[in-house]
């Protein structure tokens, strides 16, 4: 700790002088430092001396120098702010940061150097102070070295003690792109843990192996690190012994795909001791990269098997049993690890230096053997540099920073070959380019010296120069066995298209061919010449070279060249006019004769060739060359002749005048020779306009006259690129350009203002218009190809939509789409203007109304009386709907103010004053609130609970001040959730009789009261002796944390009695309070019996679903929807919920309430709440996504669908749902706010110091990194704006209908309850938090809360939190206004928590804390209600039949009862290899009770659901069903009555046993029943025949059904004929069965 303090004071010194370490003395200090891992001490208060007393006996010496070190680090702060950031950085280091010994990293470093590991660039991923930085640089002085520290002090030492090296004071994971494949070795000490890392690159990767290493940040370091070694480089690892261990292999698989194995180390658990002062189990490990390997060695078998011991359960890697030396160690027994898991424990006796001795013997050993050193020094394939300069010595050996590598912007042809090379690294690769064969780089160096061809250099786009040779591909039988003979392994690969053209690149098979065995000896060449390397300009190499920079598909899908070669003169060209070298290559006179003509396109393109200005790269096209200069020459010669010969006759006035030789010839009339084009510039450059939001890398743009594509765009600008278009095709572009900017205008317009812009639309019409006549549709085939050339080309053939088999223009080209412009202009009823009011102002203007309806005013009034009432606070009248709900209480007594106000103004006027009829009104008005007031909730029903956030802390101050007989002081912080306590005098009471004492520290009545305040009990630990290291072994002291509670209860117990002895004026004033603050809340009663539903085709409903009217329950709860915007539908099945949906949806886009509604339900019953919809409204435009609507090539055209049109609705699954992409705004904005939280959360639990426990400190780490990593993603995702996909904002889908709602019950939450039981998951589902985004997009636009309707008959099924939850998604401003910002404030107000004693899974009696109960039920109903139609399906009137439910309780078998045993000893034991499975991963830890409960149920049903040796027994659960089954079916075959099974476990697979067909066979071959009578609902693959399935069991033609709860318990109606329904094993949850 002391050297710790002083390294840290000298680094902060250095920094404040701006000076680095400049003595052996200040860096002998800054080495010393050790970090705080395992310090726990730093994460206690330490302020003030008063602190002292909440540390524990064992860390209270290091009281003083924690003190000291705070207040060191405070003093060179500059602010609060920076003082924090230490701070936070030190506490967070608690859990990872614990440095490696010195010998030990010498051993590594000295072992590489001896083996012949020469390392110019080194990598330090996790330096710490610089350990490894150090012994790397003492032997490799002159190499640059890149070292990464996340901690800022410990970053400050670093920098002091290496100012040579290029220090970066960030994660790892904000490393350069550019440093791919740069580094020879990287070499740490890794931290380990289940922390996120926040990489956007890796997290939003293709690759799977990159995704998931971003959620374990070892796992991270070893990828990503790899990745920044070349090929043949070195990474060399000491990381946890989890990551050998741990019972998944993926991790290490990944591994070795993409390295081999060159060695791994078992290092002894005290090798941290003197460092760390821990004792951890840690492992080298050491790989050489070695990317897209074909097979793994033996060694690397077994490096990716774990083991488990079957005596000691003690887990261990196969590698390790096969290698025993590589386990360093003198001493091994069996023990527990720091989690208390059977480990095995390694001891040295030797210490760091024998440890280190003993290792440097392992490690030469093992890079003796494994090192490929060639593979090292070659680096395989590298991109190409320019040539550095020449490095002075001098400066190489005290400079070591690291330059950032210049990008190198390959051309695509070249990223084609690389990703080629990079699969066959060893190989020569023959790439198919065009007509020839191209060997690049190395490979074209060596099969130039092999095959004797020329060797060239080409230009690689931006990068320098690069190896080129090749041959014609008819020469590949002559050249490929030479390659072989000389002893190379070839690889031949075909390219298919032009890789710019392909979204997604392609190649054919690659076939290799690898050399024989036996490698004759190769023949002595020849003398040759020397090879001739020959400079190019980079032009074309041959005709229909495909690489997209030399050409490109046009337009039209033609090949043509991006610098098209003009066509040489007709005469050739004389030495003298062109001196040239002397060909190499001499065609005669009978060579060129027996050659053939060459066409058109070969003369123009060989033709250009020549030695001054585009020679030839190679011998063929030397050939080529000179064959057509002697035809061209042949030709202009022959041209010559002709025309010296031919007579030419001319008419002139009548007259013919014929040319012939003589001495007066007459001129021809000869038209003026027409001045040439100006040449027009087709090289990249900066693009002149301004950039706009449609721009993206791709875009199709007009520059300066000139079609092009943008690249590099960035917000100040973007690179252009010039396309080389025939007259007619760049008029064709220039058009579509106009056409689809005036588009992404005109939308991205009336979106944001909402304002109508009809010359914009006239102006897309008319462009449009003009394309079509032209050009055809859109979306015809000649059109298509090049639109999609454009980044914004799927929006522009969205612009289309297919009807009847023609193509007809979308909604936007008439009116706007993203926002209402229908206008009511005349309405029948008053009810019915009323509602046109309500969408138009927000409000009863009567004015407008008057104008809908031919009524007058008053008499318009007196027909809505008891609709709506005059407000006199607001000066108009409201909906009564509005005006008598909400918070009536207050509405009363202010209006009632307003009336007395205004009669006491108007007293003593004489005349009239005009204000009295709106007394009058108001009068009336203050009845109607008053007679709505609640029934005032007294003192004596009130429950309260200790710490709610709605009553003063001076109560909760004056009732502690009672207790414990002296002052105490209680302030509460709103934004962070947090209590704070303190008592200036302490007393025996605090200090004795409210007081625990635990073997660490002191629990003070202080402690517990703000325990007691946020309803939380402490973590306490005792001691059950030492370990053989002398450390205690710290477990939970139960008795002392059951003392606690007892306490805390006592303190929250008597504040309710305490509040009983109160005078009746105090108790007054707290009812008053609570009854203002909750009980004021009056639900409206929503009558909907005036609606007539207009376009509701009652006839087909009744001939397709026998629906011959709308119940009352469906008209008040779609009048409900209609007033509040929104809601919860919660009533039972079978009371018409989908008509319901469907109804509200109509009516909202028919009153313009809503512009585009969404309805999303489950997958089974999707189809049919879109065929009910167009059942009821067959005129209606839906939009139904069946399954083709999703599929990648569909996706996004159906977005740009639903964004240019307006449907009446649009209704999809709740998977397709999920797939819509949210707006990374609103996503932001949510994840932020609860990063938010959690902060808040943390910043209390580290004030708590020793109270908390270090999981749940660990806990909220982890969930911090997690939505930072979240955030850090989104924020890329929006700083590249290359994805032009319509998001759900930009579709402008405004309100949206979730039916079956609880399907998104699970929303993440924040509270600090960690150890409560039957919370659920805090972390939730993505497929919740995808709805939250949509919901928050809808509520933000229209800035109220609702925006959505939730239908379910389960709302709320499981746990207390999804009654929370619903109001997080429907009502966040509401509860913003209760003060209720996070679950743990909405408990403390309406549930209360109780510990108690229950059975766990192995019958043994626990303690369990639970939220048990609800208070203040009334007023949560109401809360509840205000936003929610409730109906039974007896307050509806439908006919159910009576549920007659019998349980079947079946006597284990004797196979179950000896496996029941099994199970027990694994729930106590978590001894994974019991139930003869693998030992279990961290994850399955954590979710141990679930994986036993899983297994019961698989026991009960079968047990060849858990092992298919075990046999059939006829007293099994599976057999009883049968038996069942066919009673009932025999019973009711008279009527051919129809039964459900459904069963969640070993659903029905062809082919492969199951349960279902288990019982099926029985009832075929023990009971007769026909098999045709008997299916399967997962048989049923298409909607046809699901719906033909349930036809035949409504007809009795199928008798038995099978099913999931999921695909039969939901949208089947099958019920006509149905006598019985089996549940094989209980859900977890309840779910409906229509």
């Amino acid at each position: 700790m002391r050297d710790n303090i002083e390294a840290i004071r000298l680094a902060l010194r250095l920094d404040v002088e701006h000076r680095n370490a400049e003595n052996a003395l200040e860096r002998e200090i800054l080495r010393k430092y050790a970090g705080f891992g395992g310090l726990k001490c730093i994460l206690q208060d330490a302020n003030e001396l008063a602190d002292a007393a909440k540390w524990s006996k064992s860390d209270i010496e290091l009281f003083a120098p924690t003190v000291e070190l705070r207040r060191l680090i405070h003093d060179y702060s500059k602010n609060d702010k920076e003082f924090s950031a230490y701070m936070d950085s030190l506490k967070a280091s608690v859990l990872t940061a614990f440095y490696t010994p010195e010998p030990v990293i010498d051993a590594i470093a000295d072992s590489l150097k001896t083996n012949g590991i020469e390392v110019k660039s080194l990598l330090e991923p996790s330096a710490g102070q610089g350990a490894f930085v150090d012994s790397f640089l003492q032997r490799y002085p002159g190499a640059e070295t890149l070292a990464f520290e996340k901690d800022l002090l410990t970053g400050k030492i670093l920098s002091a003690l290496h100012p040579s090296i290029s220090a970066e004071i960030k994660g790892f994971e904000k490393i350069d792109p550019d440093f791919e494949g740069y580094f020879d070795v990287a070499a740490s000490n890794i931290p380990f843990g289940d922390f996120a890392v926040a990489d956007p690159r890796y997290a939003t990767s293709k690759e799977i192996a990159y995704r998931q290493s971003t959620k374990a940040i070892h796992n991270y370091f070893f990828l990503k690190s790899l990745d920044s070694v070349h090929e043949g480089g070195i990474v060399a690892f000491i990381a946890s012994q989890g990551v050998m261990n741990a019972a998944s292999p993926f991790v290490r698989m990944e591994m070795m795909r993409r390295a081999d194995l060159v060695g791994a180390f078992r290092l002894p658990n005290n090798t941290f001791s003197d460092n760390a002062g821990t004792d951890a189990g840690s492992d080298l490990i050491i790989l050489q990269k070695h990317s897209n390997k074909k097979a793994l060695s033996a060694d690397e078998e077994f490096f990716i098997q774990s083991i488990v011991d079957r005596e000691t359960k003690a887990p261990n890697n196969k590698y390790f049993a096969a290698f025993p030396q590589n386990v360093i160690c003198t001493e091994a027994k069996v023990g527990t690890d720091q989690f208390g898991k059977p480990a095995i424990i390694y001891k040295h006796e030797g210490g760091a230096d024998g440890i280190a001795s003993d290792m440097r013997k392992a490690l030469h050993e093992s890079l003796k053997m494994r090192l490929n050193l060639d593979f090292y020094n070659n680096r395989s394939l590298t991109p190409p540099t320019p040539e550095p300069p020449t490095p002075e010595s001098v400066k190489r050996s005290t400079e070591n920073k690291v330059e950032k590598p210049k990008r190198i912007a390959d051309t695509p042809l070249m990223q084609q070959y690389r990703e080629m090379k990079k699969k066959h690294p060893d190989a020569i690769l023959l790439f198919r380019v065009g007509d020839f064969y191209e060997c690049m780089g190395v490979d074209a160096v060596k099969a130039s010296e092999i095959l004797e061809i020329t060797l060239t250099r080409r230009r690689n786009g931006k990068a320098d120069n690069i190896e080129l040779a090749g041959f014609p591909h008819h020469a590949l039988d002559t050249y490929l066995p030479k390659l072989v003979r000389a002893g190379q392994r070839v690889a031949i690969c075909e390219q298919l298209e032009d890789p710019k053209q392909k979204q997604k690149e392609e190649y054919k098979p690659t076939e290799i061919i690898t050399p024989p065995p036996t490698v004759e000896p190769k023949p002595a060449p020849a003398p040759v010449e020397p090879v001739k390397e020959i400079e190019t300009d980079g032009g074309p190499d041959f005709n229909d070279n495909p690489d997209p920079r030399l050409f490109a598909y046009n337009l039209f899908g033609e090949l043509e060249p991006l610098q098209k070669p003009k066509r040489q003169p007709r005469q050739p060209k004389t030495e003298e006019d062109k001196p040239r070298p002397t060909t190499k290559i001499q065609i005669s006179d009978e060579q060129v004769k027996k050659f053939r003509p060459l066409s058109d396109k070969e003369l123009e393109f060989y033709g250009s060739l020549d030695w001054e200005t585009n020679p030839p790269i190679n011998g063929f096209y030397e050939t080529m060359m000179s064959i057509a200069h002697r035809q061209l020459a042949e030709m202009e010669a022959e041209r010559q002749a002709m025309e010296a010969t031919r007579k030419e006759t001319i008419t002139e006035d009548g007259t013919i005048i014929e040319i012939s030789k003589g001495d007066f010839v007459p001129k021809p009339r000869v038209a003026p020779e027409a001045p040439k084009p100006a040449e027009r510039d087709m090289s990249p450059r900066p693009f002149s306009e301004d950039i706009q939001f449609f721009h993206h890398n791709g875009s199709m743009v007009v520059d300066k006259g000139q079609v092009g594509f943008l690249s590099e765009v960035r917000k100040n600008g973007a690179t252009f690129s010039p396309l080389t278009l025939k007259p007619e095709q760049e008029k064709r572009a220039m058009l579509y350009i106009t056409l689809s900017e005036t588009y992404q205008q005109l939308y991205h317009f009336e979106a944001e203002t909402h304002e109508e812009d009809a010359d914009m639309r006239e102006h897309l019409n008319q462009y449009y218009d003009e394309f079509v006549v032209r050009y055809g549709n859109l979306n015809e085939k000649q059109n298509v190809k090049f639109i999609l050339m454009d980044a914004n080309g799927r929006d522009a053939l969205a612009l289309e939509r297919g009807e009847n088999g023609h193509f007809v223009k979308a909604d936007i080209f008439d009116h706007p789409v993203s926002f209402a412009v229908d206008e009511v202009t005349s309405v029948d009823t008053p009810m019915e203007a009323l509602t046109a009011s309500l969408n138009k102002f927000g409000e009863v203007n009567l004015e407008y109304m008057g104008s809908l309806v031919d009524m007058e005013q008053d008499a318009m009034i007196d027909s809505l009386a008891g609709h709506i009432y005059y407000n006199p606070l607001v000066s108009n009248f409201e909906i009564a709907d509005r005006f008598i709900a909400g918070n009536v209480v207050q509405k009363a007594e202010e209006v009632k103010e307003w009336v007395n106000r205004e009669e006491e103004r108007i007293k003593n006027f004489p005349g009239f004053d005009g204000v009295e009829p709106f007394i009058d009104l108001s009068k009336e008005s203050l009845k109607a609130l008053e007679e709505a007031i609640p029934r005032k909730i007294t003192f004596d029903e009130l429950d309260f609970n200790f710490g709610e956030r709605w009553i003063p802390t001076g109560i909760y101050s004056a009732y502690m001040s009672h207790l414990y007989g002296t002052e105490v002081n209680i302030a509460y912080s709103s934004s962070m959730d947090e209590y704070s306590c303190d008592a200036r005098h302490k007393n025996m009471k605090i200090w004795e009789e409210f007081c625990v004492r635990g073997y660490y520290r002191v629990y003070d009545g202080m402690s517990l009261l703000k325990h007691a305040l946020h309803n939380t009990v402490p973590d306490i630990k005792k001691s059950i002796g030492k370990d053989e290291n002398g450390h205690d072994i710290k477990v939970p002291d139960s008795e002392a944390i059951q003392l606690a509670n007892t306490k805390i209860d006592e303190i929250r117990n008597g504040f309710s009695d305490w509040l009983e002895a109160q005078s009746p004026e105090f108790k007054d004033r707290l009812v008053d309070l609570y009854n203002s603050k909750f009980n004021c809340y009056v639900r409206p009663h929503y009558d909907g019996s005036h609606q007539k539903f207009p376009d509701l085709n009652m006839k087909l409903l009744g001939d397709r679903y026998h629906i011959n009217s709308v119940y009352q329950s469906q008209k008040d709860c779609v009048w409900m929807l209609i007033q509040n915007g929104g809601g919860i539908c919660d009533h039972q099945v079978g009371t018409g919920k989908t008509l319901i949906m469907c109804m509200a949806a109509h009516e909202m886009k028919r009153l313009g309430l809503v512009n585009k509604p969404m309805i999303i339900g489950m997958k089974a019953n999707v189809a049919e709440i879109a065929m009910t919809y167009q059942t009821a409204y067959p005129n209606a435009r839906i939009l139904y996504a069946d399954a083709k609507s999703f599929t990648a090539a569909n996706r996004v055209n159906f977005f740009n669908q639903i964004k240019n049109n307006d449907y009446d609705c649009i209704i999809m699954s709740h998977d397709q749902f999920g797939k819509i992409p949210q707006s990374p705004e609103m996503q932001q904005q949510i994840l932020q706010s609860e990063l938010d939280t959690v902060e808040e959360n943390l910043e209390v639990v580290k004030q708590q110091g020793h109270d908390i426990s270090r999981g749940m400190l660990k806990g909220l780490l982890k969930r911090k990194e997690n939505l930072t990593a979240k955030l850090t993603i989104i924020q890329y995702q929006m700083e590249q704006s290359k994805d032009s996909v319509v998001d759900f904002k930009q579709m402008g889908i405004d309100h949206i209908f979730v039916d079956e709602s609880q399907c998104f019950k699970n929303l993440m939450f924040n509270t600090r309850h960690d150890r409560v039981a039957g919370l659920g998951n805090s972390e939730g589902s993505q497929r919740s938090l995808n709805l939250l985004y949509a919901i928050r997009t809808i509520q933000e636009r229209t800035g109220r809360d609702l925006g959505a309707t939730f239908l379910s008959g389960t709302t709320i099924s499981n746990s207390l939190t999804e009654l929370y939850l619903l109001f997080k998604y429907l009502r966040p401003k509401e509860l913003e206004r209760q003060e209720i910002r996070c679950f743990d404030a909405w408990a403390a107000i309406f549930a209360k928590k109780t510990t108690d004693y229950e059975f766990n899974v192995t019958n043994s009696i626990v303690a369990k804390e639970r939220f048990r109960y609800f208070i203040k039920v009334p007023e949560l109903a109401a809360f509840y209600n205000e936003i929610t139609d409730y109906r039974t399906a007896q307050d509806v009137g439908v006919d159910r039949p009576e549920k007659n439910e019998i349980l079947h309780n079946i006597p284990p078998t004797s196979q179950q009862e000896e496996f029941i045993q099994k199970l027990m000893e694994f729930a106590k034991s978590g001894d994974a290899t019991i139930l003869g499975r693998a030992p279990l991963s961290d994850t399955e830890e954590k979710a141990k009770m679930l994986i036993a409960t899983d297994y019961a149920r698989k026991m009960a049903l079968d047990m060849r659901m858990i092992d298919p040796n075990y046999a059939d027994d006829p007293n099994n659960k599976a057999s009883h069903c049968a038996k069942m089954i066919a009673q009932y079916y025999h019973k009711y075959d008279a009527q051919k009555g129809t039964q459900f099974v459904f069963s969640d476990l070993g659903t029905y697979k062809p082919g492969e046993w199951n349960i279902y067909s288990e019982i099926k066979r029985k009832l075929v071959e023990d009971y007769g029943i026909p098999p045709h009578e008997i299916r399967f609902i997962q048989e049923c693959k298409t909607e046809r025949s699901r719906k033909a399935v349930i036809q035949a069991m409504n007809d009795g033609d199928v008798r038995v059904l099978f099913g999931s709860t999921s695909m039969l318990g939901t949208g089947v109606n099958a019920q006509r004929r149905a006598v019985a329904v089996h549940e094989l094993e209980c859900p977890w949850v309840r779910r409906e069965v229509v």
